[in-house]
């Protein structure tokens, strides 16, 4: 009995997370799935995230900053940040819509993402992958796992990586 009150305590406390915009992905089956710049990646179970509306945002006008907006919590300001195709520092296209922030410390860092779309446990299973060359972050590549699903590979960010790769990107 006690553990199945734990059991709907944590569904019932994952339903809330996801209704207020906040969710820790906990199912090793379970991914999130972020297109930016018209391409899509999965973020992989293990991270903590928040997904933001632009109007809960401050789109930064500093054209010589590589932040794209900014949100601001009690008295710190996360940074996101706009990538193009080839994940490369960008300004954010005139109509996007939601930036995902990652948590880590110091603080939440956020990427603009054109959709992001929570895809139901076990549809995915993935297979390692392993980029050629130098890791461009001291946390490794950007990119642990594939997903290949009806012949397109689908690529999966290592959370570590991404938190570094964006907070390299100044801000």
């Amino acid at each position: 009995q006690h553990r199945q009150t734990s059991v709907d305590g944590e569904r019932r406390q994952r339903l809330t997370d996801r209704i207020a915009g906040t969710a820790a992905l906990s199912d090793t089956n379970q991914y999130l799935r972020l297109e930016v710049a018209g391409h899509s990646y999965l973020l992989p179970s293990v991270q903590r995230y928040t997904i933001e509306q632009r109007d809960n945002l401050t789109e930064n006008l500093d054209h010589a900053s590589g932040v794209a907006a900014w949100r601001v919590v009690r008295n710190d300001r996360w940074p996101a940040y706009a990538l193009d195709g080839a994940l490369r520092l960008t300004r954010a296209p005139a109509q996007w819509q939601r930036a995902v922030f990652l948590e880590g410390s110091p603080h939440m860092v956020g990427l603009i993402v054109d959709d992001v779309q929570l895809l139901p446990r076990g549809a995915v299973t993935v297979t390692p992958f392993t980029p050629l060359g130098p890791s461009p972050t001291g946390e490794g590549h950007l990119f642990v796992n594939a997903w290949v699903n009806a012949g397109r590979v689908t690529l999966v960010f290592s959370p570590p990586a991404l938190l570094g790769y964006l907070r390299s990107l100044g801000g």
